[in-house]
Formats: structure tokens, sequence, C-alpha cells
């Protein structure tokens, strides 16, 4: 099953899959846009108890004992560096996607058939057909042609 926002492979995977499929979160692209003018994520921070949990959970070296200091520079992209992907922004929603597929997850008929749903659509979305795209719409390289061994 997929969870994510509406942005890169997320929008196609969701339009294979279907809404049904698809676990949904995050602010729209008109919402970003307006928030980035005055947007502040230590405003957010503040008013979620959760998402300061979190954080304050992952400064604390609890999930990197044997390398302190590597996730550093994640906490300051969230909070010092003015979290230009709107993570802290997304947070509650997320939460709430976790949740309704936790609820889903009881249901297993539906789960298991929208699992295979979800993974029967993913074939699209292979690394062969994706490099050969942005080769094509991007890097616009010559192809090299394979090597049998």
């Amino acid at each position: 099953m997929t969870i994510g926002t509406l942005d890169g492979a997320n929008i196609e995977i969701r339009e294979e899959a279907g809404n049904d499929h698809f676990f949904l979160f995050g602010k729209t692209t008109e919402e970003i846009a307006q928030m980035r003018r005055t947007y502040t994520p230590q405003t957010v921070i503040d008013a979620d108890t959760n998402l300061q949990r979190v954080l304050a959970l992952i400064k604390s070296g609890h999930f990197n004992q044997v390398e302190p200091g590597i996730f550093d520079d994640i906490l300051s992209s969230l909070t010092t560096w003015g979290d230009y992907w709107m993570t802290c922004a997304d947070f509650p929603d997320y939460v709430r996607a976790q949740e309704e597929a936790a609820k889903a997850y009881q249901d297993v008929e539906s789960w298991t058939r929208s699992s295979i749903i979800n993974a029967a659509t993913s074939g699209k979305f292979s690394t062969d057909r994706t490099m050969r795209e942005y080769n094509e719409q991007i890097w616009k390289l010559t192809p090299v042609p394979a090597n049998p061994i």
C-alpha cells in the first residue's frame, strides 16, 4: 500500500492504483504556495505535541546511538533552515493517514485486495522505464546498447 503526498511519482501511482488503494496526506500545491509567504515551522511545532515528541526523540539520539549527530542536519532542515518541503506542516495529516491505514489493515480481505491492486499496478514504475523517459525528456543522451555477457 502507498501512503504519500501528491507529488512526483505518487501522482501517477494514485492514478494507476486508484484513490481507494492509496492513502493521501499533505497540503495541496495551492495550500503550499499560500503558506510559503508566512510559513514558520516553529509555529507548527509549538502547536503540535506529537510533533514535538517526535523531534525530541530524534534529537535525543535514540535512533543514532552508534552515529551521534547523524540526524542533526535533518532536524535543522525542519527547524532552523525553514522546512522548505513543509514536512512539519504535513505532519498532522500524515498521522491521520497512518491512522486510516492502520484501521484499513484490520479488514484483512479489503487490505489484501488493495495491496494486490497496488502492487499489480506498480509495473509502470520500473527503473528501466523511468531512466529511459528521463533520458528522452531531460538528459537527451544517446542510449548505449546493452552488452550481452
